[in-house]
């Protein structure tokens, strides 16, 4: 699946820089980033304790996330030491991107005084830097993106720095991989991503051209009904995303949009069993269906609504509407109550 994928030390049989840096020349820019990742912590818990967000859950999340950070540091440190070349620790190297990824994401939502923002901008060139090393990408459009061709116009590696993502790829998506583990995948305006897998968090960025990055890993995005496409460039696997979850809750962060004024309202019809229905649409996006004697919620996204899975686009008919359903065709027509 796309959210995690580590790559692992053999997968690159030899990097463009392993026969020319040292290991001293990659012992001295862990080393750096080690010593910068300890003042980093403590100074952002300070900055924590002094935030709005002193005392919350929130603040454990985000101190949790920089501890994460500073233990993949120390982990690259042991293999490092144990092994006999530099290039063999490529997978910790990769992991330490991964973790930082959700550092950056947190600086990138939250105003911080300008000192720790600085030792952050620092560090993050330095985390590039290594990545580069290791010919691995980096945060926001850093470390090796490729180069030689790729299959990508221009060649080297899709994506690049972030970007803000067009208004129907924000929000949070519900997909299964290939395997049938669920994702929750969230996108944000400032293009800070992150994906759950069964409660596993894992943090990337939206860059341009419209492609995911995380966890060295890129996908082309795409729009698909109210939903997301998800296309992997290296293996060309799929993931269709919903914006309506598999136990039956609607997604957030722009999960419904506002509906126009001749879509709002309550509306009756009938399905093609003859079955009588009542429709409301509310000016937030939010819908009810009242079938027979059931009652089902769903929402209304860029033209089309979401009811139990099913999607059907909304048009306007006369002073009611007509919906039409995706996957099936079904049309009823709607009049106003």
């Amino acid at each position: 699946m796309l959210a995690i994928i580590i790559f692992p030390a053999d997968s690159i049989s030899q990097g463009r820089y392993a026969e020319r840096y040292s290991r001293a020349d990659v012992n001295g820019i862990i080393k750096r980033l080690e010593n910068s990742s300890d003042v980093f912590r403590k100074n952002f818990d300070k900055e924590m304790d002094r935030s709005a967000l002193n005392g919350t859950s929130t603040e454990d999340r985000y101190n949790r996330e920089v501890r994460q950070y500073e233990n993949s540091l120390d982990a690259l440190r042991k293999k490092f030491d144990k092994d006999d070349t530099w290039w063999e620790t490529r997978s910790e190297v990769s992991k330490v991107v991964n973790e930082a990824q959700s550092v950056n994401s947190i600086m990138k939502s939250i105003t911080f005084r300008r000192n720790l923002e600085r030792q952050w901008n620092s560090m993050r060139r330095d985390l590039n830097t290594l990545a580069d090393t290791y010919d691995l990408p980096g945060l926001d459009g850093g470390g090796y993106q490729g180069g030689g061709g790729g299959g990508f116009p221009g060649g080297g590696s899709p994506g690049g720095s972030t970007i803000t993502p067009p208004v129907w790829a924000q929000g949070t998506f519900f997909g299964r991989a290939a395997n049938g583990t669920p994702i929750t995948l969230t996108i944000a305006r400032n293009g800070s991503v992150n994906a759950d897998i069964n409660g596993t968090l894992t943090y990337g960025t939206f860059t341009r051209g419209n492609y995911l990055s995380i966890g060295g890993a890129y996908a082309r995005v795409t729009q698909q009904r109210s939903g997301i496409l998800t296309v992997r460039t290296d293996n060309n696997e799929r993931i269709a995303y919903t914006r309506r979850s598999y136990d039956g809750g609607i997604g957030s962060d722009g999960a419904a949009g506002t509906p126009p004024g001749w879509a709002v309202g309550t509306f009756t019809g009938r399905a093609a069993n003859g079955t009588q229905i009542r429709l409301t649409i509310a000016k937030n996006g939010s819908v009810t269906a009242r079938i027979g004697g059931s009652t089902i919620r769903g929402t209304y996204f860029q033209g089309a609504i979401t009811i139990d899975g099913a999607v059907s686009r909304v048009a306007k008919a006369g002073t009611g509407i007509r919906t039409t359903r995706d996957d099936t065709g079904e049309s009823i027509v709607y009049r106003r109550r």
